[in-house]
C-alpha cells in the first residue's frame, strides 16, 4: 500500500516563486529569508558562516559545484527509507537525484537497473554514468554486453523496455534480486497514453504500452528498492501492486522561462549565437515547413568533415545536408541514430555546430539537454504534452542565470497553455479495467480477465500452437510475442516457411503479418516526378526493404539503385526516397524484429528444416543480422551513434580486447590505435573523442 504523500503543489507559493526567480534572473539583491522561503536558497550570494555551513551540508557527492536544494534533500532522505515516487517539473532533476543515491551509497548497491522510454535517454543517461560511475560500474545497455559481463559484480544496466524481453536478460532478473529499480518517464504507462479524443491511438502503439507496463510489473517484484520519476503529475495509484512508496510531488521550478504569443514569427530557424529547439507534431509537418518556407541558404560551412561524409555515404542532394551547414538540425523518429547522436552532441557543446535542431517530441522527450529557446509551431496534443516541451527551456546556472524563452505561434497552441493542470496518472497495470485495443495481450500480460469474445480467440490459438507445435502459451508470455502477429503467422505458418525465395518471405512478412504500410507513400509511383501514368505499375520496381536487408553497403547502395533505374530524378525525388529508406530502417529494426522472438520459440522446438524451410530461416538471419552482429558489438555501437560503415572496423578491433570490461574503456583502447581509429567516420571520432574527454 501507499504510504504518505509529501505535496507542494501550493499555487500562490509557485506564482511568488516565480516573482523571485525573476528577480534573480534580473541580478537583483534577493534576501536570504526570501530565497529559503521559496526553497531558492540555491542562488544565495550571502557569504555569511551559516550560509556557507548550509551550502556544505547539501553539496553534491557527484559534484561539489553542486548544491541540493532542501526538497533535493528531501527525496534522498525518503529513498534512503524506502520506495519513492517523484512528480515535478523537468528542471527539478529527478534523474540527479537517482544518480546522486547511487553515489552515496555505491558500496551497497550492485545491481542497478534504469528503465527509459528512449533509446536517445539511454544513450544520454549512459554518458552521465560513465562520467560518474565509470570506474566502479559496468555500464550494459543490451543483451550483447550483459552476455560479455554477466557475472561482472557490479552493474549499472539502463534499458528500454523492449530489451528486457530478451531471453538473457530474463534469466539474469530471474536469478538475481535487483537493488535499485529506476524507471523514468513513468508517465508512458499512463492508460490513457495521453492522447486528446480527436487523437485515436494505433494498435502499435498499444502494443508498446503493454510491454512497457509488463516490464513495470515484472520488474517491481524483483527489486528491493524502487524509484518512479514523472512530470507533471498530480495523483497516483498503485493499486494492483500494492507497494509501499511514498509519493514527493512538487511544483518546484529552478529556472524563469518567458512564454510570449508571437503569431508574426518570422525568423524560426535562430542565429549562432542562441540553442533553440523548434517543435513539429511529425516528420512530415517538418518537411512541409521546410517546402513552404524555402529560401536560398548562404552558405555557411559549420562542420566540412561531417558534411562531405554524409554527401559521400548518403547523398549531396540530401537537405540534411544543406540545413547542417547553417547549423541546423533536423531531429525526428526517421532520422539515422549517428546523426541524431551527432546533433545532440554538438548543440549540448557550447562552441557546438548546432545552434538550432527542428524536431519532434522524439528528442524533447527523449533527452534531458535543455535549450535557450523553444517555437512551438505545431499544436501539441494536450496541455500535459505542452507542459512537458515549455519544460525543457532553461538552464540551471547558479552563478549566470539566463531567462529561457518559449515562442508560442499558434492561437490554438496558447489557448491550451496551463502550466498549473497536472493530469492524474492512470497506469494500466495498475487498473482492472482494460484501457487498450489489444485485448488479448493486456489481459494475458498484465493478469487482467479477459472478456469472452477474447477468451475464445485465446482458447483457440491456444489449442492450435499445442496440437500442431507443442507449444504451450506461458511459453509466448515468456518470450514476449503479440498475440495478433502470433495468430497471423499461424495462419499462414504452412505457406510462408515454405516459400522458395527469400523476397517472397519478405513480402509476407511485410504485408500478411506485420501489415506494415507506413512507409508505402514513398514506394509509389505516383509520388515521384517521372510517373508515367500510362504505367500500370503503382509501385517501384524494386522492393526497398529486401534490397536494404541483402545490401553489403547500406543505404549508399540502395539510393545508387534507385537513381541509375530512374535516371530522371529531381531533387525532391531523391529526398522523398531517402527519407522513406530511414522509414523502412526503423520498420526492420523495431518491427521485424519481432519475428525473431516466434522463429526462437518455434526453433526451439525443432520446427524447421534447414532444407524445407530454407529462405525463411535465411530471411530471419538476415533480419537479426541488419540489427546486430554475430559477436553482439553491432547494437552497442549503434546506440552509441557509430554509423554502420564504422562497425565493422571497430567490431573487429575491440573483440580482441577481452581483458577490458566496458565498451567505453574498450574504445579508449581503440582510441591509442592509430592505425584503425584514423579509418573511421568523423562521427566514430567524435564519439570516442568525447568519451576521452568524460575520463
Amino acid at each position: 500500500m501507499t504510504l504518505n504523500e509529501v505535496k507542494y503543489l501550493d499555487i500562490k507559493m509557485d506564482e511568488f516563486r516565480k516573482v523571485v526567480l525573476r528577480k534573480v534572473y534580473d541580478k537583483e539583491i534577493i534576501h536570504d529569508a526570501v530565497l529559503g522561503i521559496s526553497d531558492l536558497d540555491i542562488y544565495s550570494k550571502s557569504d555569511s558562516f551559516f550560509s556557507k555551513l548550509n551550502q556544505a551540508n547539501r553539496q553534491s557527492f557527484i559534484n561539489q559545484n553542486i548544491i541540493l536544494t532542501s526538497e533535493q534533500e528531501k527525496c534522498l532522505e525518503l529513498l534512503q527509507k524506502g520506495n519513492l515516487f517523484i512528480s515535478a517539473p523537468t528542471s527539478f532533476g529527478k534523474t540527479f537525484i537517482a544518480l546522486e543515491y547511487i553515489k552515496r551509497n555505491s558500496s551497497k548497491i550492485d545491481d542497478v537497473v534504469f528503465v527509459v522510454p528512449t533509446i536517445a535517454l539511454m544513450n544520454e543517461l549512459r554518458e552521465k554514468c560513465f562520467t560518474y560511475f565509470g570506474k566502479s560500474y559496468t555500464l550494459i545497455t543490451s543483451d550483447a554486453e550483459l552476455k560479455q559481463y554477466y557475472d561482472t559484480a557490479k552493474k549499472i544496466i539502463i534499458v528500454v523496455p523492449e530489451r528486457i524481453n530478451t531471453s538473457l536478460f530474463q534469466q539474469y532478473l530471474n536469478n538475481k534480486r535487483i537493488d535499485l529499480l529506476i524507471y523514468d518517464e513513468i508517465y508512458k504507462l499512463n492508460s490513457e497514453n495521453l492522447v486528446n479524443k480527436r487523437n485515436k491511438r494505433k494498435s502499435n502503439e498499444d502494443s508498446r504500452l503493454i510491454k512497457m507496463n509488463y516490464i513495470y510489473k515484472y520488474l517491481l517484484s524483483r527489486t528491493d528498492k524502487i524509484l518512479l520519476l514523472g512530470p507533471f503529475i498530480r495523483s497516483v495509484s498503485f493499486a494492483r501492486s500494492d507497494i509501499q512508496i511514498e509519493k514527493f510531488i512538487t511544483n518546484l521550478n529552478l529556472v524563469y522561462n518567458e512564454v510570449e504569443y508571437t503569431p508574426e514569427l518570422v525568423n524560426y530557424l535562430g542565429n549562432h549565437e542562441d540553442k533553440r529547439f523548434v517543435y513539429f507534431k511529425s516528420p512530415q509537418s517538418i518537411k512541409q515547413f521546410l517546402e513552404d518556407n524555402n529560401r536560398d541558404l548562404a552558405y555557411r560551412s559549420e562542420d566540412n568533415e561531417i558534411i562531405e561524409w554524409i554527401s559521400e555515404n548518403i547523398h549531396p542532394k540530401w537537405y540534411y545536408v544543406e540545413y547542417l551547414k547553417q547549423g541546423v538540425g533536423i531531429h525526428h523518429g526517421e532520422t539515422p541514430i549517428f546523426l541524431r547522436k551527432y546533433i545532440e552532441n554538438e548543440f549540448s557543446r557550447l562552441d557546438g555546430c548546432i545552434h538550432t535542431i527542428l524536431c519532434t517530441s522524439t528528442l524533447i522527450e527523449g533527452i534531458n539537454t535543455p535549450t535557450n529557446q523553444l517555437v512551438i509551431v505545431d499544436t501539441p496534443r494536450n496541455v500535459f504534452e505542452l507542459n512537458n516541451l515549455i519544460g525543457r527551456v532553461g538552464r540551471l546556472n547558479i552563478e549566470n542565470p539566463i531567462r529561457g524563452k518559449v515562442f508560442i505561434t499558434k492561437k490554438s497552441t496558447l489557448d491550451m497553455y496551463n502550466p498549473n493542470d497536472w493530469i492524474d496518472l492512470n497506469i494500466v497495470f495498475e487498473s482492472s479495467e482494460i484501457s487498450t485495443t489489444n485485448i488479448e495481450d493486456e489481459c494475458l500480460y498484465l493478469d487482467k480477465e479477459l472478456t469472452q469474445e477474447a477468451k475464445n480467440s485465446v482458447d483457440s490459438l491456444s489449442n492450435e500452437l499445442n496440437e500442431k507445435f507443442n507449444i504451450n502459451y506461458y511459453e509466448i508470455i515468456e518470450a514476449g510475442i503479440e498475440f495478433r502477429i502470433l495468430d497471423r503467422f499461424i495462419k499462414c505458418f504452412y505457406t510462408i516457411t515454405t516459400h522458395n525465395k527469400e523476397f517472397d518471405v519478405i513480402r509476407d512478412l511485410k504485408y500478411e503479418i506485420l501489415k506494415e504500410n507506413n512507409y508505402l507513400r514513398g514506394v509509389k509511383l505516383d509520388k515521384y516526378s517521372f510517373y508515367d501514368s500510362k504505367n500500370k505499375e503503382r509501385y517501384l520496381s524494386f522492393d526497398p526493404v529486401y534490397y536494404l536487408l541483402t545490401s553489403g553497403k547500406g543505404m549508399k547502395q540502395v539510393i545508387t539503385k534507385f537513381t541509375k533505374i530512374y535516371k530522371e530524378h529531381t531533387s525532391e525525388d531523391i529526398n522523398l526516397f531517402i527519407d522513406t529508406l530511414f522509414q523502412i530502417d526503423k520498420f526492420i529494426k523495431f518491427k521485424m524484429m519481432k519475428m525473431i522472438a516466434i522463429y526462437e520459440l518455434f526453433d526451439g522446438k525443432n520446427l524447421f528444416s534447414r532444407d524445407r524451410n530454407r529462405a525463411f530461416i535465411q530471411s530471419i538471419n538476415m533480419i537479426k543480422s541488419y540489427s546486430d552482429s554475430e559477436d553482439g558489438y553491432e547494437r552497442i555501437l549503434t546506440d552509441l551513434g557509430f554509423p554502420k560503415e564504422d562497425i565493422n572496423l571497430i567490431s573487429n578491433e575491440i573483440d580482441n580486447y577481452n581483458e577490458i570490461k566496458g565498451t567505453e574503456k574498450k574504445l579508449l583502447k581503440l582510441n591509442r590505435n592509430g592505425k584503425v581509429f584514423n579509418q573511421l567516420s568523423p562521427f566514430g571520432k567524435n564519439i570516442i573523442n568525447k568519451i576521452k574527454d568524460r575520463v
